[in-house]
């Protein structure tokens, strides 16, 4: 029997806000062992990453353990950080938010090498690549000499796991390590992790929304739900309980979701609303020509869903920077069709396509509240009179079914699912025609991705929208795309109807993501 690592009693968080302390974690009571795999699932918002940062003292400003206590290895911890980068490691959902953007690799490798375990600057550089080779990126060209965003996600998610690694912890907590990476690189990152995690008897907290990741790698589970644990113990007994409601309730949603495909869609007769030709964009790296975008073309037509698919690394994001006109192309050409004023080549920011990215707190500003969030868009174009932007605002708060008291409050302070939504309602502000969905339910958990999906729906409908949907959900695609386009090292592998190319797929890239995806894995 494996002995305790981390015992947690009563433990309790609030948070300060204008309107009173409110709870965060109540009463939480949980064991995790040495060298075991604690799953830990629950809704966004049930306190999921702050009963993790508890373990190391990283709650954010204004948050407090108000009770209870926390031992590791039998001693009560009056010092909670000091076991952080050392016993303790934790690996966060997003890589670009971790890392140093002005910073190589290999910086900040050698940083942590030197101040974590001493070593001298020889020690430290053979230690590093012990580690790169370790998580297979050690055939990455220069990877020591470039920056983060020169790396695709699963490199990056790598680079992390190489950091946490290399002070050899005996814990480490992997919060939504793989929410952004298409299924491929989840499931080669996470055999890699649980290879390494095998070898050296690590402890490990995963922390996630997707429950097929959760049975096939932990032995044990516990479910969280409005900051307490609703239930725990061994995986298999937990997902067969049918006893319990909620934990029931999670697990047929998922199983819901992934099991099969919608039924192919008639073809789509509607009006061409925007015409991308022959966009093409390279980099240079290191003297060499790196092609992002090679020669896509793809059109998309009034109130349907054009979802695009393909591995992390393929060009998906860079794609929509380029037709939302933040990021220069080489070549190409842009038209919005229905728009009689619209240039041959639109070459300039359009307030007729707007954004809903995947990572919303990175997009907002931590210091503005929402109402002021909400109001940028319109101050942006001019927009100012009072009277005209509340009622705008009011009818988009209704629109994505927000109470409006949210406005006075700052992101932080909203859920996961509700920043979302005003992520939605800021991308409508302007009425553009087109929105461009970056992964925008990767994040969240599968109750409030369902309300997210049915909301755009809604508003699709309603507003006559049109969407490019970027996502690494097969199933997710197949519930909103009428088209879909299958993009490998920037180019279009394949085109056509959603249900017929998932079912029919012609190309062996194709057949491979969707052979690969996690979507297709029930739980029973």
């Amino acid at each position: 029997m494996k002995k305790n690592l981390y015992k947690i009693c009563g433990l309790s968080v609030e948070s300060h806000s204008p309107g009173g302390p409110i709870n965060i974690l109540k009463n939480v009571d949980l064991t995790i062992n040495k060298g075991e795999t604690l799953g830990l699932v629950g809704p966004t918002g049930s306190g999921k990453s702050m009963l993790a940062w508890s373990l190391i003292d990283l709650l954010p400003v204004g948050c407090k353990i108000t009770s209870g206590n926390i031992t590791r290895d039998g001693k009560t911890e009056t010092d909670l950080s000091s076991s952080r980068g050392e016993h303790t490691a934790m690996i966060f959902q997003d890589p670009m938010q971790s890392l140093n953007p002005i910073q190589t690799i290999g910086k900040q490798f050698t940083i942590i090498a030197k101040r974590k375990s001493g070593y001298t600057h020889k020690d430290a550089e053979s230690n590093i690549e012990k580690w790169l080779k370790r998580v297979r990126l050690d055939s990455v060209n220069d990877i020591l000499d470039r920056f983060p965003h020169q790396l695709s996600g699963g490199q990056m998610q790598r680079v992390m796991i190489a950091f946490a690694l290399s002070v050899v912890p005996e814990f480490i907590i992997a919060d939504e390590i793989t929410t952004g990476l298409d299924a491929n690189n989840k499931i080669e990152i996470m055999d890699l992790l649980f290879e390494i995690q095998s070898e050296l008897d690590i402890g490990i907290l995963l922390i996630t929304h997707d429950l097929g990741t959760v049975k096939h790698y932990c032995k044990r589970v516990a479910v969280m739900r409005s900051g307490s644990i609703v239930t725990e113990g061994r995986t298999n007994n937990v997902f067969s309980d049918q006893k319990n409601g909620y934990s029931s309730s999670i697990i047929k949603a998922y199983d819901k979701t992934n099991s099969r495909l919608n039924a192919p869609r008639g073809k789509n007769k509607k009006e061409l609303i925007l015409s991308i030709n022959n966009f093409k964009k390279s980099y240079f790296n290191n003297g060499l020509i790196n092609t992002a975008i090679n020669n896509v073309s793809v059109d998309l037509y009034q109130s349907t869903t054009l979802g695009l698919v393909g591995e992390s690394g393929s060009g998906k994001t860079t794609l929509a920077r380029m037709i939302l006109n933040i990021l220069d192309r080489d070549s190409g050409t842009m038209e919005i069709k229905t728009d009689k004023d619209s240039p041959k080549n639109l070459y300039r920011s359009t307030k007729k396509i707007g954004a809903v990215f995947q990572d919303n707190m990175a997009s907002f500003n931590p210091r503005m509240t929402i109402s002021q969030i909400l109001l940028e868009p319109l101050w942006l174009v001019g927009v100012r009179d009072s009277e005209s932007t509340e009622r705008k605002i009011n009818q988009i708060m209704a629109d994505i079914d927000l109470d409006l008291d949210l406005l006075s409050r700052y992101p932080h302070s909203l859920s996961g699912g509700e920043r979302q939504r005003v992520s939605i309602a800021r991308a409508m502000m302007l009425d553009p025609k087109i929105l461009i969905l970056d992964e925008p339910t990767s994040a969240l958990d599968i109750h409030i991705q369902h309300r997210i999906l049915a909301l755009l729906k809604s508003l699709q409908k309603h507003k006559k929208l049109s969407y490019l949907f970027i996502s690494h959900d097969l199933a997710v695609i197949s519930k909103m795309a009428d088209m879909i386009a299958v993009l490998f090292r920037g180019e279009i592998i394949e085109t056509g109807n959603v249900a017929e190319v998932l079912n029919n797929p012609q190309q062996d890239y194709t057949k491979n993501l969707i052979a690969s995806s996690m979507w297709k894995q029930n739980i029973k």
